[in-house]
């Protein structure tokens, strides 16, 4: 009652037991059969709908080149965080604010130009670098007037 599907490397009688095999190559010179081709119907297009023709290897004006390096806006994004970093860097080293000024302005100046995108980064540098400038320079300012006031109260004598 159950049938097996046909195998179709089987040998039957109906070949004389012979193994199905695969189509020999052509030999040369003789042309190989060719399958039919199967070809859309063509439909003409209006000519408000005809596609735009294209050149061999080359672009059509107003289309920008393939470019696969990096993002030229992207260029010097390292100012900005430099300019936080080297801001930053206030606290341990104690100059570091002179760099943070420096490297903030040149990334806001290549913010300006579109050679760099990251203007957030670069106004915090700038800015943390001033801060940090004033505070240094306010302790400086503290620290000799507080030296001068026990200089000229250790010398009066009563």
């Amino acid at each position: 009652m159950s049938t097996t599907p046909d195998d179709p490397f089987a040998r039957s009688s109906e070949n004389g037991g012979a193994q199905h095999s695969a189509p020999q190559p052509e030999a040369w010179g003789e042309p190989a059969p060719q399958a039919p081709q199967y070809a859309q119907p063509q439909y003409a297009q209006q000519p408000q709908y005809a596609q735009p023709g294209y050149d061999q290897g080359q672009y059509q004006q107003g289309y920008p080149l393939p470019y696969a390096g990096p993002n030229p806006r992207q260029a010097k994004n390292w100012m900005g965080i430099v300019a936080l970093v080297a801001s930053l860097s206030t606290i341990v080293t104690g100059i570091g604010c002179i760099a943070g000024i420096i490297f903030g302005h040149l990334s806001l100046n290549a913010v300006k130009k579109g050679e760099a995108d990251n203007r957030g980064l670069g106004l915090a540098g700038l800015i943390t670098g001033y801060v940090f400038l004033a505070l240094g320079l306010l302790a400086i300012v503290a620290y000799v007037i507080f030296v001068g006031a026990f200089l000229v109260a250790g010398s009066s004598t009563y």
